[in-house]
């Protein structure tokens, strides 16, 4: 009878055991670029992105908000937000989108040398461009 208590005891601490250790394993593989970037495009456009915690398939949630903007053409772009997913590699992160119109978007986020808090980003667009488009954008943005 004392064997059995034994075991079952044995058992409750190997499981105790294992339940706190996955959080810990979790908290190593936390990206760096997780949090609240904000700043503005160099095209004047004002931009926040929020990069949550990765997701079991290893990518992160994240939300795009961009403030007002023109079109090449001049037409007002209101604000808006939306939510995409993306990964870190290799010290840069990287997430993208197609837009109504199907055209790729990809953004990246690279950290600034000597300051975590501030990320180099840059917004691609992929594919064939207009004239008055620029085939890409960048920023400073600063970690909130």
């Amino acid at each position: 009878m004392y064997g059995k208590v034994i075991v079952v005891a044995a058992m409750i601490a190997a499981i105790t055991t294992a339940g706190v250790a996955g959080p810990v394993d979790n908290a190593s593989n936390a990206s760096q670029f997780e949090g609240v970037w904000s700043g503005q495009w160099d095209s004047g456009q004002d931009v926040t992105i929020t990069i949550g915690q990765k997701n079991r398939t290893g990518a992160n949630k994240v939300t795009y908000e961009y403030g007002w903007t023109k079109f090449g053409s001049g037409a007002p772009v209101p604000p808006g937000s939306f939510v995409a997913y993306g990964r870190e590699r290799d010290g840069v992160f990287t997430f993208g989108w197609k837009n109504k119109e199907g055209q790729k978007r990809i953004v990246t986020l690279k950290k600034f040398e000597g300051n975590e808090n501030v990320a180099k980003a840059r917004f691609e667009l992929v594919g064939s461009t207009t004239t008055i488009q620029k085939p890409y954008y960048d920023a400073m943005l600063k970690r909130k």
